[in-house]
């Protein structure tokens, strides 16, 4: 008797002591999983710091959770405590909850914006509440959140989530280019791994392989002390610095670039990597298609570089980007963005400027950019707003990048920004429009600061090449005197070639074309040039894009789309005009010409000043002979050019042709064959049957199958039948002739190759 009252307890207490080590591990599981993982991103993305009141709620709400499951109606229980504990906590300490809310949501917002430009709203701090108790307050209840969500999870076994989770670390790494704490980093993952290994092993709640468990633990404890002690040896700092970690970096960064953004290699634009200068290549495949209304040239800006580095150009930095959103946020509400000054400021002196909607489609060219022009009026639909681009780069939306989207444009502009820049001088200096004029103000003021950035060891070298700066007192040489010293001096030492002899990567990528190569192409000269302007006190920016010039659009009809192609891509410098905003320069020699040029010796004046012509250098006779010549060459390439289109134009035709006829003369042989298998007459339809089924047999070059061979010896009987014999035909005659001819077409298809097959189905029209 007293056995039997004393064996439930013993057996309720031997339950529990089995079911202990599972209810630690996971909960150990849920700590590392959800406990290390959440403020491994919060150290990310916040800086925070105090670890222990978020590890401590997760750890305590992972056990409650899971102690309260083994008794009955655990789950039932669990859910009533969590509810009852977070509600009294959000009713009490609300006010504290949603100030450490928005003091962490805060700094997040500030890091994404100054390291990836992700733009975030941000909102007003609560001033008379502790900050620091308000954090520690939104932790506790963030670690009973995450607490039970892991608890959740390994309940649901939800192992997808978990994976994609584990992405979250590492994207948010390449978004902001920062590094975790080790520690933090390590525990999280190997948790992450046991947990998962554990939801598919346990087939219970609490199944215990305690020899797998000790196994599995033992061997992370080792993994994670041999990480520690290589985080000791190898600092962070160090690891960061060295050379082949750098090179796999820009490597892996390369190659996700290409895979989201690129769908070839259309020509030799690097998207401002320098390090991947090499040879002009220009393909003939198309790389975008544009509709507009009336047919006209245009610059169209891609990728646009400010910042130079020596061996790349970037978009202005995040950091200072986000520093200006303000400013941006200010002149966007007033509707001036830096894409559409030109459109705006013409529009100051011309009302009747005509406009017209560009539809662009994105073929094959890099998608990470939209490409426009400098005339545009309107941006494009979703680009409104401040971004991390500061109104250079009109960046596209989409993980994939953008491939369709249409803005507004104004008539040509750039071939006129000679006389548009005085006139919009003279306008803003009489008062007209202060709200134009005090938005340009302070964009003016922006670019100067950000687009005049030389190094030193250049300054020195165009001072050396170049000579003096000039008159500076007015805040920049003239542009006229600027263009054409530059042009001058580009023309004379430097050679354009498409064959450039690959950059060396070891120096200063300026440098070495106009003291070594002395060769180059587009690439070179328009980031030379773009840096001398600033060596002249012009701000100015290195772009790549592509031209839509005027021989593209000399035989297009209104609304007919115009095929750009690759080859069409190129790289010029554009500097920026006071009051008026960026405009392209041509300063590769080659280019001169292509598109259609404003008058350098009219109209450009510098901050009041008349421009003072400074003389091209007269050239000798020969350089003369030489340029004659090379447009010689250049004018009967075209013509064997237009000459080999017509050729594949014909040709193509006559394919396309061939193909049509084919296909025809084969549906109108279907036709009358199956009209014939349908005839009234059951002999005439059994006769064409049996014809069409001895032409497919004597196709069988190795042999049919047993039971196709018995069908066509009754279909051979059958068509001699109803050939010859004046009994009437059989339904059952007539069924067994479609069956064997479907299968000695099944069997006679897989016999043949492809190119068999081809012919008896449109050449001889059998199939």
């Amino acid at each position: 008797m007293e056995v039997w009252l004393t064996m439930p307890g013993q057996k309720q207490k031997t339950k529990y002591r089995q079911q202990l080590p599972g209810i630690l591990l996971e909960a150990g599981l849920i700590l590392g999983i959800c406990g290390a993982g959440i403020f491994l991103l919060l150290e990310m993305l916040t800086g925070a710091a105090d670890r222990l009141p978020f590890l401590c709620s997760v750890f305590i709400t992972a056990l409650v959770c899971l102690f309260t499951e083994t008794m009955k109606k655990g789950r039932q229980i669990t859910g009533t405590l969590i509810f009852l504990i977070t509600g009294i906590i959000i009713f009490f300490f609300r006010r504290l909850l949603l100030a450490g809310a928005v003091v962490f949501w805060n700094k997040g917002a500030n890091l994404l914006g100054s390291s990836a430009g992700i733009y975030l709203v941000r909102y007003q701090t609560v001033t008379d509440l502790d900050t620091e108790l308000a954090a520690t307050v939104f932790l506790v209840c963030l670690g009973i959140a995450a607490g039970t969500a892991g608890y959740l999870f390994f309940r649901w076994r939800i192992s997808l989530i978990l994976v994609l989770y584990g992405l979250v670390p590492v994207v948010l790494m390449v978004l902001t280019g920062s590094f975790p704490e080790p520690d933090l980093f390590i525990i999280f993952y190997f948790s992450l791994v046991l947990g998962l290994i554990r939801m598919h092993t346990c087939k219970e709640a609490f199944q215990q392989d305690l020899a797998f468990g000790e196994g599995v633990l033992f061997l992370a404890a080792v993994i994670l002390a041999a990480g520690l002690i290589l985080a000791r040896m190898l600092p962070q700092e160090e690891y960061q610095e060295l050379q082949v970690v750098s090179d796999a970096k820009e490597k892996a960064g390369e190659a996700l670039y290409d895979l989201r953004f690129k769908k070839g290699q259309l020509n030799g634009l690097t998207g401002g990597n320098l390090k991947n200068t090499g040879n002009w290549t220009g393909s003939d495949e198309t790389a975008l298609r544009i509709s507009m209304e009336k047919p006209q040239p245009m610059y169209l800006r891609g990728f646009v570089g400010s910042r130079y580095d020596g061996s790349s150009w970037k978009s202005i930095d995040s950091s200072s980007a986000y520093q200006e959103r303000n400013l941006f946020y200010w002149l966007h509400q007033k509707g001036f963005y830096g894409e559409t000054q030109l459109a705006s400021g013409a529009r100051l002196t011309d009302t009747s400027i005509s406009s017209q909607k560009v539809s662009v489609k994105n073929l094959a060219a890099d998608s990470r950019y939209l490409y426009t022009p400098y005339e545009m009026q309107q941006l494009p639909e979703g680009c409104q707003g401040e971004d991390g681009l500061a109104d250079s780069t009109v960046g596209a939306k989409g993980f994939w990048g953008q491939r369709s989207y249409s803005f507004t444009t104004v008539q040509p502009l750039t071939s006129q920004f000679t006389d548009l820049g005085a006139q919009i001088y003279q306008l803003l200096a009489s008062g007209k429009d202060p709200g134009y004029r005090q938005a340009e103000s302070y964009y003016n003021a922006f670019v100067y600061a950000n687009d005049l950035q030389l190094p030193k060891a250049l300054e020195s070298l165009f001072k050396q090449e170049l000579g003096d700066a000039g008159d500076r007192t007015q805040g920049h040489t003239d542009y006229y005197t600027a263009i054409t010293r530059i042009r001058a001096y580009l023309e004379k030492h430097m050679t354009y070639s498409s064959a450039a002899d690959p950059y060396s990567k070891s120096g200063d990528f300026v440098r070495e074309f106009l003291e070594d190569k002395k060769i180059g192409h587009s690439v070179h000269f328009a980031t030379a040039a773009a840096l001398m302007f600033r060596y002249y006190g012009i701000p100015s920016r290195y772009v790549e894009g592509y031209l839509v010039t005027s021989a593209d659009i000399q035989d297009t009809e209104t609304g007919q789309p115009l095929e750009i192609p690759g080859k069409n891509g190129h790289a010029w410098t554009e500097i920026y005009i006071d009051g008026l905003g960026f405009v392209p320069v041509e300063m590769t020699p080659e280019y001169y010409g292509v598109m259609e040029e404003a008058d350098l010796k009219t109209g450009l004046e510098a901050k009041g000043r008349q421009a003072k012509a400074v003389p091209e250098e007269t050239r000798t006779m020969q350089e003369e002979e030489n340029i004659q010549t090379h447009w010689s060459l250049k004018l009967a390439l075209f013509g064997i050019e237009k000459f080999l289109l017509l050729f594949l134009a014909v040709f193509d035709g006559f394919c396309v042709l061939f193909i049509l006829t084919v296909v025809m003369l084969r549906i109108r042989a279907s036709y009358r064959r199956r009209k014939r298998f349908l005839s009234r007459d059951d002999k005439k339809a059994l006769c064409a049957m049996a014809g069409y089924a001895e032409d497919l047999y004597s196709r069988g070059e190795n042999g049919y199958s047993k039971r196709a061979e018995e069908l066509y010896q009754q279909v051979y009987q059958a068509g001699q039948k109803a050939a010859f014999s004046p009994h009437k035909i059989q339904l059952q005659e007539k069924d067994t002739c479609r069956e064997c001819i479907r299968i000695l077409k099944k069997e006679l298809k897989k016999q043949k190759n492809w190119f068999d097959n081809w012919v008896m189905k449109y050449i001889e029209r059998l199939y």
